[in-house]
C-alpha cells in the first residue's frame, strides 16, 4: 500500500500519519525496528533498498519519505534534468512495491497533478493499491473561520466537553488557524472543566495565554488577510499584555524584513535550510512564513515598510500618541489588502 499525505495544514497531516503507525507497527515489543524514515534528498535506489527488506517478526514494514516530491518539484521548475529522471524512477518502482511494505510520502506543501509520482500514484488509486490525502485549509477568510469553528466543536465533542460560541470565537482570537496549538488549549480547558464539562469565554481568558509571539505571528496573518476587525482586536490584546507600541512596531518590522528575506531568496531558488541559516531563523518557521509571503506582493511588501517608517518617526517626535500610530498604522495596512 502506498499513501501520499501532503498540504500545509501540520496538525491533521501529522495526526494522520501517528494513526498510519499505529496501524502498521501494530506488533508489540518491536519498537520501531521495520520503521525506515527517509529525508531528502530523492534516492530512488536507496528507497528500494529500504522498501525491499522484508519485516523484522512482524507482518509489514512501514517505509516513510519526507518531503521528496516537494524537493523534487522545485528541482524540476529550476530546469534540472536530472530531477525529472529521478521522479520517474520512483514513479517506475511504484507498482512493484512489495505487498509487506507499506511506503507513506509525506510533504508538506499540496504536491501539484501534475507531478510525475502523483500521476503514478492516481492510477494506483483506481486500482486499489493507494490512497492520496490533502490537509489544507480553505484559503477564503471566512471559509478558513468556519472550518476552524466546525473543528474546534467536533474537537470538543471527542474531549467530552461543550463550548460556548463566545468561548469558540476566543479561541480563534487568540489561536488564529493553528490547529495545533487549538488542539493544546482545548486538552487544557478539558482538564479544566472536566469531562461534560462547559467552557464559557471567561474560562478561555483565564486559561489561554495571549503570548507576546502568538499574537505578533496571529497579528501579521491578519493584516495579510485584510481582516481589519481581528487586527484590531489582536492588536489591542498585546498592548493590554503590557507591550508598549514601539515594541510592537519593532516586532513587526522584523517579521515583514523576514517575509521579504524569504520571498527574495525564494525567488532565487535557495532550499528552506539555506534561507534559514541565510536569514538566521528556526529552520522550522521558514516553510510556515514562506507561505504568508508569497501571499504578499512586492508593491505591498514595500507598502508596509514605508508606513512602519513614517509611523516610527512620527511617534519618535511626538507628532501622534503611540498607541494611536500603531492602530492606524494596523487600519491601513489592512484596508490597503481589500
Amino acid at each position: 500500500m502506498i499513501t501520499l499525505l501532503h498540504g500545509d495544514e501540520e496538525f491533521s497531516r501529522s495526526e494522520a500519519l501517528r494513526a498510519l503507525r499505529r496501524h502498521v507497527l501494530r506488533e508489540e515489543g518491536l519498537g520501531d525496528l521495520n520503521l525506515t524514515v527517509l529525508p531528502p534528498p530523492p534516492d530512488p535506489a536507496l528507497l528500494r533498498d529500504h522498501a525491499d527488506t522484508l519485516p523484522f517478526l512482524g507482518e509489514q514494514r512501514l517505509v516513510i519519505v519526507e518531503d521528496w516530491l516537494e524537493a523534487l518539484a522545485r528541482d524540476i521548475a529550476r530546469g534540472q534534468g536530472h530531477a525529472g529522471q529521478v521522479a520517474r524512477e520512483i514513479a517506475d518502482y511504484l507498482p512493484t512495491l512489495p505487498e509487506t511494505t507499506h511506503l507513506v510520502f509525506v510533504e508538506q506543501v499540496e504536491v501539484k497533478g501534475n507531478h510525475p509520482v502523483v500521476q503514478r500514484l492516481r492510477q494506483l488509486v483506481a486500482e486499489g493499491k493507494a490512497e492520496i490525502r490533502l490537509f489544507a485549509l480553505p484559503t477564503n477568510a471566512r471559509e478558513r473561520r468556519e472550518y476552524v469553528t466546525r473543528w474546534l466543536r467536533d474537537r470538543a465533542r471527542a474531549l467530552d466537553i461543550e463550548l460556548a460560541p463566545e468561548a469558540i470565537s476566543r479561541l480563534v482570537e487568540v489561536a488564529g488557524h493553528d490547529l495545533r496549538l487549538l488542539h493544546q488549549e482545548l486538552e487544557k480547558l478539558r482538564a479544566y472543566a472536566g469531562a461534560g464539562g462547559f467552557v464559557t469565554a471567561e474560562g478561555v481568558e483565564r486559561l489561554v495565554p495571549y503570548t507576546r509571539e502568538a499574537n505578533i505571528f496571529h497579528l501579521i496573518t491578519a493584516i495579510g488577510e485584510g481582516n481589519t476587525r481581528r487586527a484590531v482586536v489582536l492588536l489591542q490584546q498585546i498592548l493590554a499584555a503590557g507591550q508598549h507600541p514601539l515594541q510592537v512596531l519593532a516586532l513587526l518590522a522584523r517579521q515583514f524584513r523576514i517575509y521579504i528575506g524569504l520571498k527574495d531568496l525564494a525567488a532565487q531558488g535557495h532550499h528552506p535550510e539555506e534561507m534559514a541559516r541565510t536569514l538566521r531563523i528556526p529552520p522550522w518557521t521558514v516553510r510556515r512564513d514562506l507561505r504568508i509571503a508569497q501571499r504578499m506582493s512586492w508593491s505591498f511588501l514595500e507598502k508596509v515598510m514605508e508606513r512602519m517608517l513614517e509611523t516610527d518617526v512620527a511617534i519618535k517626535q511626538g507628532e501622534i500618541d503611540a498607541t494611536l500610530g500603531i492602530q492606524l498604522l494596523i487600519v491601513r495596512l489592512t484596508l490597503a489588502l481589500r
